[in-house]
């Protein structure tokens, strides 16, 4: 499931070379694109949280995995603009009811100490799906059109649902739970879990705009063959199959999520001035050690935010779609300066602009106080 997942997430940037020219637009529609999709993941990341904790976690993956599958499939069939922005939209508030809950599922099936190894690996699994997607999915864009190549997707993506429905486990029964609105303002008034957010929107700011435009960089600035381009950008998803098993395995080890979040987001935005160098070699070399640091701070921002959650486990789930909220709906700005620098001023401006970007969301890491620092 996470791997469909991960193509129907990232597909629109390695397939925007075929689509810009059939809906008669360019870098500025691709910021819009991501934008939009953003936006809906973003803003349903906490009513996701709170009906996974109401009604369960299975429940929403399957709700979740099903309105973002069809959405991507319907794609296939807008001719304009707008319509598709509208379906991406769709597309990202499915995906915020599926991904909290699923962490929530594997911490439950894996217990609390192997957490971060079962978070690693399930990032992992999306990492795999986004080199299909950057990859494989411009290929079949580029022989067959991008129509059939969303179809394929979102067709794939339902397939996946109707597979989680016996397979994964069903819900706990807590007939006693009930939503309260004390626990509910101490999860979203938790300062550090919103510092956690804010350090991982500073790591969203170089992940969402490598993956996304890299491709369409390589391609319309150094005219890479379609091939070439697909398989430079999908090193911002190949590395992390590795580092965020690795990131798992040493926050269980350790639990220090300001140092590891800090490391993360300096080397990102290290990446990102490099990226302003207008080479292919310095394209390459950005987008592998964006994901090579992205995988690794995504995964302890992750395993953090459920750490800190001082609320009942029920509400873990919340606590997770807080920091993707604050995380996931802060980044539909960054694609659209990028692309507005783009056009108004070239790329340099804009992959510098992208590295200041996330060194100032790196900031309130600094105030973060470690896990051990509280548990004393």
């Amino acid at each position: 499931m996470r791997v469909i997942y991960a193509i129907n997430w990232l597909n629109i940037g390695a397939i925007f070379f075929a689509m810009g020219p059939d809906l008669g637009s360019g870098v500025v529609g691709l910021g819009t694109l991501t934008s939009s999709f953003y936006i809906g993941l973003g803003i349903w990341q906490v009513p996701g949280g709170v009906m996974a904790a109401k009604w369960g976690p299975k429940k929403m993956v399957v709700l979740g995995t099903f309105v973002s599958s069809a959405s991507a499939f319907a794609t296939g069939f807008a001719h304009n603009l707008l319509v598709v922005a509208a379906l991406r939209f769709v597309v990202g508030g499915g995906m915020a009811f599926v991904f909290a809950p699923a962490i929530i599922i594997i911490a439950r099936i894996l217990t609390d100490r192997r957490s971060g190894l079962g978070i690693g690996l399930f990032n992992s699994m999306y990492d795999v799906g986004g080199i299909f997607a950057l990859f494989l999915w411009a290929v079949i864009a580029g022989t067959v059109g991008w129509r059939p190549s969303v179809e394929l997707s979102g067709g794939l993506g339902i397939l996946s649902g109707l597979v989680l429905l016996p397979t994964v486990p069903a819900d706990p029964r807590n007939r006693e739970f009930a939503l309260a609105g004390s626990e509910l303002r101490r999860v979203l008034a938790d300062p550090r879990i919103v510092i956690v957010g804010l350090g991982m929107l500073g790591i969203d700011v170089g992940n969402v705009i490598v993956s996304s435009f890299m491709e369409y960089y390589l391609i319309g600035v150094f005219k890479l063959p379609t091939a070439s381009a697909g398989a430079i950008a999908s090193m911002i998803v190949a590395v992390p199959i590795f580092t965020a098993l690795y990131a798992g395995r040493t926050y269980d080890r350790i639990k220090r999520p300001r140092f590891l979040m800090l490391l993360s987001n300096l080397v990102l935005a290290a990446s990102l001035i490099l990226a302003a160098f207008p080479s292919v070699a310095a394209a390459t070399v950005c987008t592998i050690l964006s994901g090579l640091f992205s995988g690794f701070g995504f995964t302890v921002g992750f395993a953090a935010a459920k750490d800190f959650n001082t609320a009942p486990r029920e509400y873990d789930s919340l606590a997770v779609a807080w920091v993707n909220c604050i995380s996931l709906f802060g980044a539909f700005v960054p694609p659209l300066i990028f692309s507005f620098t783009v056009a108004a001023s070239g790329y340099p401006a804009a992959w510098l602009t992208a590295a200041a970007m996330t060194l100032i969301l790196t900031v309130p890491l600094l105030f973060l106080k470690e896990l051990r620092a509280t548990a004393a």
